[in-house]
């Protein structure tokens, strides 16, 4: 994994609006809460904020913090006029064809412009018009309904950014997945894995938690034996500490059946 060479505006510009883009498990969200860009508790909103953002970013240079060479730091305006922030990784493999841009961490208002003040004019970009910010969410919104892809690239890239045990657990599960059904299609959606069947819907999912990896199974029954947490057929789960075993063997055999049942529409 690693940047082949130097990422541009335009580049960042082509990956969202080729659907190449997810949220990092542990992405940061700062920002000056003066600004009031949404409700504090909240913070910065994935679609209203951070694509539009994306898609009219101005300056990328490479993060400071770090010696990763796939680690970039990019800059917009808000149409509020505040610098936004945001601190992204170029995920490459040569498993995959496709580039993954990575969010990691995103900061608005005061919070954003430490990096620049040391260099007068980075902060020359003029505030885009509400309706140009409005019209790029839409256009991104558009390419992410209609996109029907194998998404093997971006599952990927979310595994590469896990920490630990975490990426271990999930890495396993995928290869599982794999193994048990080599026409798995892949996706991230709402911001977390899903495996699916094209003629039957997504089967499976994972998430990850501060102490814990959930494995979810999605069908029209019960399986056999039955995953101890969930509420409802097509909500079975096993969650994984770091301290659990992962038993290939049974966690195989839900992958198997929960396949051969219709999943969750894509």
């Amino acid at each position: 994994m690693g940047a082949s060479a130097p990422l541009t505006p335009d580049r960042i510009h082509e990956l969202v609006l080729e659907n190449h883009v997810i949220r990092a498990p542990y992405y940061e969200s700062d920002y000056n809460e003066d600004v009031s860009f949404t409700d504090p508790e909240r913070g910065l909103q994935w679609g209203a904020d951070v694509i539009p953002a994306l898609l009219g970013v101005y300056r990328v240079e490479r993060d400071p913090r770090t010696e990763d060479p796939a680690r970039w730091i990019c800059f917009a305006r808000h149409w509020r006029g505040q610098i936004v922030r945001l601190a992204v990784t170029l995920f490459e493999d040569a498993a995959v064809s496709s580039s993954i841009l990575v969010v990691n961490e995103i900061a608005a208002g005061e919070n954003a412009v430490a990096e620049l003040e040391s260099e007068p004019g980075k902060q020359s970009a003029d505030p885009p018009e509400e309706q140009d910010w409005q019209d790029r969410s839409n256009r991104y919104q558009r390419v992410r309904r209609d996109d029907d892809t194998d998404g093997t690239a971006a599952v990927l890239a979310y595994i590469g950014a896990l920490p630990g045990w975490k990426q271990t657990v999930a890495s396993q599960f995928d290869a599982l997945v794999q193994n048990e059904v080599p026409a798995v299609r892949r996706a991230v959606r709402y911001h977390q894995p899903f495996y699916g069947r094209v003629d039957a819907g997504w089967f499976a999912s994972f998430s990850a938690f501060s102490k814990h990896v959930k494995l979810s199974f999605v069908c029209e029954s019960y399986l056999d034996p039955e995953p101890p947490s969930g509420t409802g057929p097509e909500r079975q789960a096993l969650d994984l500490t770091a301290s659990d075993d992962f038993d290939e063997t049974r966690i195989a055999s839900w992958i198997r059946q929960a396949a051969s049942e219709p999943g969750m529409n894509w």
